[in-house]
């Protein structure tokens, strides 16, 4: 396994300290928010954004709020809108729709830069680059916008990005407009209306194609920017560059890839791997459309790191639309994804390469609140570090390595481990510690260099404890290819629940023999693994973090006889049925499945065979649709004790439930009512045991009828009531 190895520039920073804490608070989405403080995500419900796209926050050096912003509105701390906070020209649809730049001399005062929108130009003029002045010190320390809209660009793109340069006495804001990048000095004067102009592309011509994200890496040394390419027609759009955090020149244009319609961007903290999320590009005879949303990491060290990308994870486009949502770096240098739902996906460490880089989808809970498609990026250079971290296991020797480049003139360490007492503290260049238990610990250290001038970084260090699973387990799959030889295909990934022992946060990864699982060699693809034999043995990795595994052995196994083909025509009698498809209650389904299965611990539907097979995109208990061409069949997947039992097919024969008034009040006449049941259908049963579509009533009381065709009956209730009694009020001749 390499080390979480974490680099910066070895150019010195003078006296000014910004440390990670400024990004400890995110809020985002629909009243989303989240903490990092602790140096794991804890969620915040009182924020008061709700944007589509981007939003940005911004806090103190200690992780204390001071302001977030959708790109039109400004909150203070406490959540209410600053005065002159409204109206800034930014937007809510914007991909990164704010960035915040704080005065380098004076620490009430900070910048907000809006980029553009897309969809403004659209209806109206374009919202051009601009900055408004936030100065914290007014309004008794809640902040005032004291200046709001200053036009630097008349248009540009939705991206903004930026870092400060080697010296620390100013920063750099960089967006893009067309084929040229403007870079914008932020220093102890405010902000330069001059920028410095790169004109290297790429050119992005049509309006509609701003949007997407623009990141510089946290060293400073590259600039990546990738363009969501809509019109003519879908595009893929994502380039590299040189960065010069001294100069401000953008140059050496790298296409990295034009092959999926790209958004998010980012940098793992070492800025060795670069991360997209983009939808494939499908071509269709002559129509181009989207397939799978799919998160991507190039490696940098590699010489043709274009030429060889890996997919991190891939999902099914459900949400047809082309946003494939936005990628950060947090404080914890995890890198988070963000698609509308209630929870954010995770690269836990994404300085590693390939598989290695341990995806959770869906896996950063949000309290309740839902995500969009952005997340506020801020500052690079928060996410720079001087340190290489390695050993991670519960009582294992942990080692701090800096970059001793003559450059240091003392460093003081803080492990945030008080229980080892004078332990818990170092001026050791590169010293040793041994975590006191499993955790997360706040590591501070505080560097003084040559040039006179000192720094405070943060490390977030998560010390494992080995993984409590059971070290052999059985993986029972059904063999569904019409040949009971022992052969079928597996996904692993089911194994875990099998020795996790409940801990979700254990994972794993998956190798053919104990040599290849001992060296992190060859791993297997989990989804769709095909066995050799029946009782084939295969070994797992088991991890919470990565460095800290037990080894569990994976026996195979194939249950014979466990394919059902088309076992049911199951009669669908509430089906909603229209020109372009149908509707169907999945709860339908499994409530005339389950008593064929009823001594069985489990049942789930799927739409296709594979999907059964390999446990994936199980229909939920609400509704679902057919399209006009599509098989009116479901598959369904029947277990004991998670070992397959059975896969096989329904076909479902579906009915619209009729229109009709199903409590009806009547009142008797002359001492009888006829009352009716709706026109043609097969069958009719009333209470009263008649089988007409009509009857006669001479009595008060409740009747139903049972009405339908084959087994789909619909039941309507007549309530008879005594007859009107009539009164005369007045008779006028």
């Amino acid at each position: 396994m390499k080390p979480w190895v974490l680099l910066i520039s070895s150019l010195m920073l003078t006296a000014t300290v910004f440390a990670q804490r400024e990004a400890s608070n995110w809020y985002f989405g629909k009243n989303a928010g989240l903490n990092f403080n602790s140096g794991s995500p804890v969620p915040l419900l009182d924020g008061m954004v709700d944007t589509i796209e981007g939003s940005e926050v911004f806090s103190d050096s200690d992780g204390n709020l001071l302001f977030y912003t959708d790109g039109n509105t400004i909150w203070n701390r406490r959540h209410e809108v600053m005065p002159n906070g409204q109206g800034l020209k930014g937007s809510f649809s914007s991909s990164q729709s704010a960035l915040v730049i704080p005065n380098v001399a004076d620490p009430n005062i900070y910048y907000v830069f809006t980029p553009d929108d897309a969809l403004s130009r659209r209806t109206g003029e374009p919202n051009g680059f601009n900055y408004s002045v936030i100065n914290m010190a007014a309004n008794g320390g809640l902040g005032d916008v004291t200046v709001k809209n200053e036009r630097l660009l008349a248009q540009c793109s939705e991206q903004v990005s930026a870092v400060k340069n080697a010296a620390d006495d100013f920063y750099w804001v960089v967006t893009h407009f067309v084929d040229r990048f403007f870079a914008y000095r932020v220093d102890a004067n405010g902000v330069s209306a001059t920028p410095v102009t790169s004109v290297v592309g790429p050119t992005i011509g049509n309006f509609e194609n701003i949007r997407g994200s623009l990141k510089i890496s946290p060293d400073g040394s590259k600039l990546a920017i990738a363009n969501t390419i809509v019109e003519p027609e879908y595009g893929g759009s994502f380039y590299l560059f040189d960065f010069n955090v001294v100069t401000g020149r953008v140059s050496n244009p790298i296409s990295v890839s034009d092959s999926r319609v790209y958004y998010g961007v980012e940098f793992s903290s070492n800025s060795s791997k670069l991360y997209a999320s983009g939808y494939d590009i499908v071509k269709i005879q002559d129509s181009t459309n989207l397939g799978a949303l799919n998160i991507v990491q190039f490696d940098l060290d590699e010489p043709d790191f274009q030429d060889n990308e890996y997919v991190v994870y891939a999902l099914p486009n459900r949400l047809n639309i082309f946003v494939a949502g936005a990628l950060q770096i947090g404080i914890d240098k995890k890198i988070y994804h963000s698609v509308p739902g209630d929870r954010l996906s995770v690269l836990r460490t994404p300085n590693l390469k390939g598989i290695n880089v341990d995806f959770r989808p869906f896996s950063v809970d949000l309290g309740g609140r839902a995500a969009t498609y952005g997340l506020p990026p801020f500052i690079q250079s928060f996410f720079e570090t001087i340190v290489t971290i390695e050993n991670f296991c519960e009582g294992s020797t942990t080692t701090f390595t800096t970059e001793s480049d003559a450059t240091i003139t003392s460093i003081s360490w803080n492990f945030g481990d008080p229980i080892t007492g004078s332990d818990n503290f170092s001026t050791a260049l590169n010293p040793t510690h041994v975590f006191s238990s499993f955790g997360t610990y706040t590591v501070t250290l505080n560097v003084n260099y040559t040039n006179g001038s000192s720094r405070e970084f943060i490390e977030f260090v998560e010390i494992a404890e080995s993984p409590d699973v059971d070290t052999e387990v059985t993986l029972v799959q059904c063999d569904v290819d019409g040949v009971d030889d022992g052969i079928s295909a597996f996904n692993l990934m089911q194994a875990v629940e099998l020795f996790n022992n409940g801990n979700e946060d254990i994972t794993a990864l998956f190798f053919e023999n104990e040599a290849d699982a001992l060296a992190n060699e060859n791993q297997l693809d989990p989804l769709n693994f095909v066995n050799a034999y029946d009782g084939q043995l295969i070994y797992a990795r088991a991890f919470e973090n990565a460095e800290c595994f037990t080894m569990v052995r994976v026996n195979l196994s194939v249950q014979p006889m466990s394919d059902l083909g088309t076992f049911d025509t199951i009669y669908i009698c509430n089906a909603i049925v229209a020109t372009l498809g149908a509707s169907v209650d999945a709860l339908e389904v499994y409530d005339a499945l389950l008593p064929s299965f009823e001594n069985y611990s489990d049942l789930t539907l799927y739409r296709t065979k594979t999907d059964a097979l390999l446990e994936q995109d199980v229909l939920p208990l609400e509704p679902f649709w057919f399209g006009p061409f599509d098989l009116a069949e479901v598959y369904f997947r029947v277990e004991q004790a998670n070992s397959c039992a059975f896969v096989g097919k329904v076909d479902l024969d579906l009915s619209q439930k009729p229109e009709y008034v199903e409590n009806v009040r009547v009142n008797l006449c002359n001492g009888e009512i006829e009352i009716a049941a709706p026109l043609g259908y097969e069958s009719y049963t009333w209470s009263t045991d008649a089988t007409s579509q009509k009857i006669m009533m001479d009595e008060v009381g409740f009747v139903d009828v049972a009405f339908g065709n084959g087994p789909c009956t619909y039941v309507q209730t007549f309530e008879v009531l005594p007859e009107r009694e009539i009164g005369v009020d007045e008779i006028e001749i």
